[in-house]
């Protein structure tokens, strides 16, 4: 399109008029057409916030347990990778494991929905007396799994003793009494050159060992044997998926 040219007056009588004004309407589409684009540009790095924002949220339910505040199994998994992939070849760290005492009487007296409770106030009981630099998780039904970081046997039982502790003190009611919940754990200290594998593996060991002795114990596990032979080690070393999900779990599921 042309530009349209129009005489326009300076409205002086005496004076001839000699002013134009130069309209230029080929410039307009073009205008526009930035506005639009900088619209787009700015619309499309929204979605991309929004999308980034979406994926961090998925990736966070993907690794959170689905009733309690706490990792799920496929998030434990990854923290023990990314502890074993870090540097931690003289970190001392602590591995538990922890099981519900009675939770299947809990379900059958009370109701699932009750169980459900429980397993939500225990899990927040155990994640308020924790440091925010451990990492804890909900294996599935009542058993849980702890890595704490620099932390001796001892400072682990002594946590388990305050969590113990604030458990007799907050029983969870119910519709015609209240539950009191209680717990056996396995405490085992990594040593040396030990993978977390290794380590989990004796806390769970430990575990089996307090159910066994009585209900609402914590077992230390015994120390590791100072020389492994390399076929054992490389077995341990590629189980930390398993050690992560013990393959003694269903046989003390509703303990």
């Amino acid at each position: 399109m042309a530009p349209t040219i129009r005489p326009f007056p300076l409205g002086v009588s005496d004076a001839r008029p000699y002013a134009v004004v130069i309209f230029l309407t080929r410039h307009r589409p073009f205008m526009r057409s930035n506005s639009r684009r900088r619209h787009r540009r700015s619309s499309v790095k929204q979605q991309i916030v929004a999308l980034e924002q979406a994926l961090e949220q998925a990736q966070h339910l993907l690794h959170q347990d689905d009733l309690t505040p706490l990792l799920n199994r496929r998030g434990f998994r990854r923290a023990c990778d990314q502890w074993a992939d870090g540097d931690v070849k003289d970190a001392s760290a602590c591995c538990v494991m922890v099981d519900l005492d009675g939770f299947k009487a809990i379900n059958d007296r009370h109701g699932h929905p009750v169980g459900d409770a429980a397993l939500i106030h225990f899990a927040t009981t155990l994640r308020r007396h924790m440091r925010p630099t451990d990492t804890i998780a909900r294996l599935g039904g009542d058993e849980f799994a702890l890595i704490l970081s620099n932390c001796s046997g001892s400072d682990a039982r002594k946590m388990l003793e305050r969590l113990r502790g604030a458990l007799a003190v907050t029983p969870l009611p119910a519709s015609d009494s209240t539950v009191f919940l209680r717990f056996s754990a396995g405490i085992a200290e990594r040593h040396g050159d030990e993978s977390l594998a290794q380590a989990l593996e004796r806390a769970d060991a430990a575990l089996l060992d307090a159910k066994r002795q009585s209900k609402a114990t914590v077992s230390l596990g015994v120390p590791p044997a100072r020389s492994v032979d390399g076929a054992t080690a490389n077995a341990c070393g590629q189980q930390i998926a398993s050690a992560c999900t013990p393959t003694n779990a269903d046989s003390r599921e509703g303990d």
